[in-house]
């Protein structure tokens, strides 16, 4: 698939995918911080969550933790298939570079 692809929109899809893998990395490690943090709670201890520019009392912790349990899951998810596409992109790069110093 990515062989009839010109290297320099090899180089662009791939410098896109990584920065996209390091930015959903950052947010699935802070979402976990958050959910560690969020379990070390004293029962009793007010809980809030922002909506918006607002900061709104949770009413149900359990809830909030099952959420964000979930969105970090999906994050994780999607981050392993990025990496798979950029793993892809960096061999079909390779090709190209030796394909090019061979020409």
């Amino acid at each position: 698939m990515t062989e009839d692809i010109p290297l320099e929109q090899i180089v662009q899809e791939l410098q896109m995918v990584a920065q996209q893998v390091v930015s959903i990395q950052t947010q699935v490690r802070e979402l976990q911080g958050t959910i560690d943090h969020l379990s070390n709670q004293v029962e009793g201890n007010a809980i809030f969550q922002q909506v918006g520019p607002l900061l709104v009392e949770v009413e149900d912790i359990d809830a909030l933790s099952r959420s964000l349990k979930e969105t970090c899951q999906q994050l994780s998810e999607h981050a392993e298939k990025l990496s798979a596409r950029e793993g892809e992109l960096r061999t079909a790069y390779e090709s190209a570079v030796k394909q090019f110093e061979s020409a």
